[in-house]
């Protein structure tokens, strides 16, 4: 067999049966559960004439989903190399005849692979619960999965790869693991909501409520969000469902994502309109691969 296949293989049989996978993915099912209550006690309680209540569940499921790759994929990648370092097992594996960039690209591919399996265990789980709680999933809702899902895996991948780049850059597995939990928390919930709040005070300071103001501070906060993955995850979602990418929603006014007079474009425009987030995502992934393999590539394994 193929040196990489091979170490994917090993990984991904390895991965799968490891508490902390089972202990994790089992969180994010029950969490999946508790949402999909709360989205039921949300539509019972709803009355806003002209909402779709379809979008509403399709953002929940979007959100939930978001967090879950981003979370997972750094939990995934965040000790694939440094404990088999600790464990001395990587010296072992490359005292056979495999090349150090192999065994990386093994080791990603076999990453990638689990959180692909967990990504589609998550979304099974979460259907279900929505069937158990009285809230019948649609082919809308189940389009909600499938239509993105290229761009799912995108996005976790670069988690993935800022996991593995983590694993490369601290020696200590645990340490690495409450970093992995942390940062994502930070990157997609802390940072923008801190952003926006501090951009939206700054420019009533400066120019109270116009709607001049309104609208820089929205470019200004686009603009502070473009380091973000799941920012343009949600462009990516949006232009799909809606035919209109999450900064042109919100210079278009608040509830616009809410509204029924949005349809979902064919699959290939919606695409080119938001190609530049799909670019960047791209280049997301890129960067902290490429980090990760020149480190590896020159980093002491005893």
């Amino acid at each position: 067999m193929n040196p990489i296949l091979n170490v994917a293989a090993k990984d991904v049989y390895e991965g799968i049966k490891t508490k902390r996978f089972i202990i994790t993915l089992a969180v994010f099912v029950l969490a999946g559960m508790g949402m999909a209550y709360w989205t039921k006690s949300v539509l019972m309680n709803m009355q806003i004439e002209g909402v779709n209540t379809v979008n509403i569940l399709r953002g929940s499921q979007i959100s939930s989903v978001k967090y879950f790759l981003a979370i997972l994929g750094m939990l995934i990648g965040a000790d694939a190399i440094n404990r088999e370092t600790e464990e001395g097992t990587i010296k072992v594996t490359l005292s056979h005849p495999i090349y150090r960039d192999q065994f990386i690209l093994g080791k990603f591919l076999g990453r990638a692979a689990t959180l692909t399996v967990a990504f589609l265990l998550f979304a099974v789980a979460s259907l279900a619960s929505m069937l158990v709680v009285g809230i019948p999933p649609n082919m809308e809702l189940l389009m909600t999965f499938v239509k993105p899902l290229p761009f799912f895996l995108l996005f976790s991948l670069v988690y993935l790869a800022l996991g593995m780049l983590l694993s490369v850059l601290i020696k200590k597995p645990a340490t690495a693991i409450i970093v992995a939990i942390i940062l994502p928390i930070f990157i997609e919930f802390l940072y923008p909501t801190v952003v926006s709040i501090v951009v939206v005070i700054e420019a009533m300071h400066s120019s109270g409520l116009s709607q001049a103001a309104l609208q820089d501070a929205i470019s200004k906060v686009n603009l502070f969000l473009s380091v973000v993955p799941g920012y343009h995850l949600q462009n990516i979602t949006n232009a799909i469902f809606y035919g209109v990418t999450s900064s042109q929603m919100t210079q278009g006014g608040v509830g616009m994502a809410l509204s029924e007079s949005y349809t979902a474009p064919p699959y290939f425009e919606a695409l080119s309109l938001a190609w530049k987030n799909i670019v960047i995502l791209a280049v997301m992934l890129l960067l902290p691969f490429a980090f990760m393999y020149v480190k590896f590539m020159r980093t002491d394994l005893r």
